[in-house]
């Protein structure tokens, strides 16, 4: 039942010039060590790499992402305590799932290695790893609980959306009534590079206006995050908060354009249109306001990893049997 969230941002940790002599222990820091090699590497993770001055990566593969074994990593060492073998549930957008699920799996399988976090040192490795589409733990979390028992009958068996707003990319998932049943209609689901990195870009490009010069967007979602859309330049404080109204307006209007394209005259026959991700609850006022069906599922922002859990759930008890 425990959580961990932080942002997908890793940066390599070097020594320090000034030994810590200027701030205190940030979170998180991370050590990988690597069964079979000397050689031990250390990172900033979340926050802390924010700070420092860290990156996001993706890769359209998503295996080769440099960040995915230390991102993985520090959240395993976080959560799992009794440092037991794990049996992982992880998600993939829509449109790579099919043609990349195999080698996450196997990715994430071969995790044998020690993580320290801060002062806790765990053992890391896997039993099992099951890879979801993304938008189709949306689905799972609003209607099963993490054991896979049933929390909401009123959606089941109904025809229903998903819109799921990530940092990268936005996944739609059309679930179809037919005649034995639910059926995901693959023509009406997909991904696209509508994530909330977009709404951030179009702040970005509003406060390179007003600064006449180029604003960093690490700086912008800092701001964002931790300084209640207070961006400092030059001695000024510039308050990015009715920007980011019209960014995130704009860009929940992009998102809602895309998606009655691609569903067409169909959506009329959705019961509700289920919105989740980390953008879902920023977006979800203005989806009401397009869609009359929609509802927003409970801690949109962990609803994916909930619903993995749920769906792993399912099929390790159908394996039992």
């Amino acid at each position: 039942g425990k959580m961990i969230s932080f942002p997908s941002v890793v940066g390599r940790k070097f020594i320090s010039r000034l030994g810590g002599a200027l701030s205190g222990q940030e979170d998180f820091e991370v050590t990988l060590r690597f069964q079979n090699q000397d050689e031990e590497q250390s990172y900033f993770v979340g926050d802390a790499a924010m700070s420092a001055g860290g990156q996001r990566t993706w890769e359209e593969e998503a295996v080769k992402n440099r960040n995915l074994i230390v991102l993985v990593s520090t959240a395993i060492a976080l959560l799992n305590t009794k440092d037991e073998p794990v049996d992982l549930a992880v998600g993939l957008p829509m449109s790579y799932y099919n043609t990349q699920k195999n080698s996450i799996k196997d990715a994430l399988e071969n995790l044998n290695l020690t993580c320290i976090v801060q002062d806790r040192v765990c053992q890391i490795s896997v039993n099992s790893v099951f890879v979801f589409p993304q938008s189709a733990g949306v689905y799972y979390s609003a209607i099963h609980d993490i054991d896979g028992t049933i929390k909401n009958a009123n959606l089941i068996n109904k025809a229903v959306g998903i819109i799921d707003v990530g940092y990268r990319t936005a996944d739609i998932l059309y679930i179809a009534r037919a005649k034995k049943g639910l059926m995901p209609r693959d023509d009406l689901s997909g991904s696209h590079d509508l994530g909330m990195n977009e709404a951030h870009r179009f702040i970005q490009n509003e406060v390179s206006k007003i600064i006449k010069g180029n604003a960093d967007i690490l700086k912008i979602e800092k701001s964002l995050l931790w300084f209640n859309g207070d961006f400092e330049y030059k001695g000024n404080t510039i308050s990015l908060r009715k920007i980011q109204d019209r960014a995130y307006e704009a860009h929940a209007q992009a998102i809602t354009s895309w998606v009655k394209q691609t569903w067409g005259d169909e959506i009329f026959d959705l019961s509700a249109i289920i919105i989740g991700g980390g953008g879902g609850d920023s977006l979800f006022p203005y989806f009401k306001e397009n869609f009359e069906t929609a509802m927003k599922v409970e801690k949109p922002e962990f609803a994916n990893a909930l619903g993995y859990l749920a769906a792993q759930a399912l099929a390790m008890n159908i394996g039992k049997k």
